[in-house]
């Protein structure tokens, strides 16, 4: 018997490696924005903490110079903290492209994989068909033969 053969196999080939490419690219920026708000938060939770150690310090009476250097880390941290919010939600618009890219991948994927689906349906039909065709030929001829044999005198 013959054997399936999709004449579309190599562009099936290439959408599974786009689409698998395209999900390594969504992985790797959807790693950088989890990074980046982790980043932020651990930013956040210093200038709570820097922003605390300046109450202590101005309750207890420290030297100008050292409330300024605390003044000056928090500025600094309040700047990185904001940078970071704009960072994030830059890489939340690229995670979204990677995405959008993704799903248009699988889609054209999944498109032909259906179509090989319903060509190997097809062929599995054909297949049946002529099959069963020679059963019912094989079937005829020994009915034939049969008759044959009872009216030899």
């Amino acid at each position: 018997m013959a054997r399936f053969r999709f004449r579309a196999g190599a562009a099936l080939e290439l959408r599974r490696k786009q689409e698998s490419s395209a999900h390594a690219a969504l992985g790797r920026v959807e790693a950088r924005f989890h990074e980046l708000g982790r980043t932020r938060d651990e930013a956040a939770a210093s200038r709570r903490s820097a922003q605390a150690d300046l109450a202590g310090r101005e309750r207890v009476g420290s030297d100008g110079a050292t409330l300024e250097w605390h003044r000056t880390w928090i500025v600094h941290l309040s700047a990185l903290v904001d940078r970071l919010g704009r960072e994030i939600e830059a890489q939340a618009r690229v995670v979204a492209d990677a995405r959008r890219a993704w799903l248009e991948a699988r889609r054209r994927r999944r498109a032909l994989e259906r179509m090989r689906e319903r060509a190997e349906e097809r062929f599995r039909q054909a297949e049946a068909l002529e099959e069963n065709k020679a059963l019912d030929e094989l079937g005829r001829l020994r009915f034939v033969m049969n008759e044959s044999w009872r009216n030899d005198p």
